[in-house]
């Protein structure tokens, strides 16, 4: 071999040196190659775990209980000024001045919307609401339609197998004691309160109400049922306090007036029983009556003044809510069932993967030390 040849021989060599270099990954680099290398050996095992998981995929979606959720948004008023609103006029023109329109403070304002609708008492109201649909046949009250559908069962992925077994159920919830209720009220409580979610916008006061039942017309229902008792606890709360000063002024009002009544009877009589005498008694007499009369007058007025204004802010107290989107029956569910199988498959998918690229290998090694440590032990 002379010298050209040589150099061409030791040229390739050189070359070929180089392209394995450049093919061996440096260190710290991972070698993709060699997973996809892994991953396509084990194709069959991962065919097969992936299809393992789309089948319990589909099985617990078929088992699933439908869900459906009505939302309703409503806006109640944060606040009135209280030197801008009607009842101010009316004190003003009935000379009470600033004394019936002092504001008060609100302590259920739109930010406890959520606990007063998660409170027990708020709950076990809706007990008696008549749910209705004929379409599937239900016609009673809540209470008897989650005792029958829902809490007579152990758990939702079964429902439709024991709930073939159950019939019993309670119509009415006439015997509810909150401070202490039967264990399957208190799981009645317990699932209205992830069944109805209420989320509220601090600054704009925004209110919405989710209601989540495995009945499209009940959830409309509950949620319309709902939203109409949060605004008359709210109601109820804010008018509170006009309602008990109406119910004072209105009872010294009517006291008056009998005290009233009683002088001008007093002082009529004196009239006609003393007319034409001049003596000094009987006309003391009539000067007393007189302004016991006046002054019975007087306070009859004012009392029944104070009483119209107490009437008065009562309806300024009552708080307006106006509802952007009311309550309706949804149409689709709110729980997919193709969503469910596809979870299944990519978690089927993904362990299978890890099984082939980790699993294996380090299952082998762990039986391999195993085996070692046994045979140790042996000897």
């Amino acid at each position: 071999m002379d010298k050209n040849e040589l150099k061409e021989v030791l040229l390739e060599v050189e070359k070929e040196k180089r392209m394995n270099d450049d093919l061996q990954p440096e260190a710290g680099d991972i070698d993709y190659r060699e997973y996809l290398v892994k991953l396509w050996a084990g194709r069959r095992f991962i065919m097969k775990a992936t299809g393992v998981f789309i089948v319990l995929g589909l099985i617990g979606a078929f088992m699933m209980t439908r869900t459906y959720t009505t939302t309703v948004t409503l806006v109640p008023e944060l606040g009135k000024s209280s030197s801008n609103s009607s009842l101010s006029s009316l004190t003003g023109m009935l000379g009470l001045g600033g004394a019936m329109t002092g504001s008060s403070a609100d302590a259920y304002n739109v930010t406890v919307y959520p606990e007063v609708v998660a409170s027990t008492p708020f709950a076990t109201k809706l007990f008696d609401i008549r749910v209705s649909d004929p379409e599937h046949d239900i016609d009673t009250t809540l209470i008897g339609y989650l005792t029958r559908e829902q809490f007579s069962i152990s758990g939702l992925v079964i429902k439709p197998i024991l709930s073939l077994f159950s019939t019993d159920s309670i119509e009415t919830s006439d015997k509810v004691d909150i401070f202490r209720l039967t264990k399957e009220q208190s799981g009645i409580v317990k699932y209205l309160n992830k069944a109805i979610a209420v989320d509220v916008d601090k600054k704009s006061g925004e209110t919405t109400i989710n209601v989540t039942m495995d009945n499209p017309v009940v959830a409309a229902i509950v949620a319309d049922s709902v939203c109409s008792y949060l605004r008359e606890f709210v109601t109820e709360y804010r008018t509170r306090k006009a309602r008990e000063d109406f119910d004072n002024y209105q009872k010294i009002s009517d006291e008056s007036h009998e005290k009233y009544l009683n002088a001008s009877r007093a002082y009529a009589y004196y009239q006609d029983h003393n007319r034409g005498l001049t003596l000094n008694a009987v006309i003391s007499e009539g000067t007393r009556l007189s302004n016991e009369l006046n002054i019975a007058s007087q306070v009859y007025s004012q009392a029944k003044l104070q009483a119209e204004a107490a009437r008065g802010k009562i309806i300024d107290e009552k708080p307006v809510f106006a509802i952007i989107q009311p309550a309706s029956v949804p149409l689709q569910p709110s729980n997919s069932r193709k969503k469910v199988v596809l979870i299944w498959t990519f978690i089927g998918f993904v362990l299978s993967c890890v099984w082939v690229l980790y699993g294996k290998e380090y299952w082998g090694k762990g039986k391999g030390l195993f085996s070692e440590v046994a045979t140790e032990k042996n000897k």
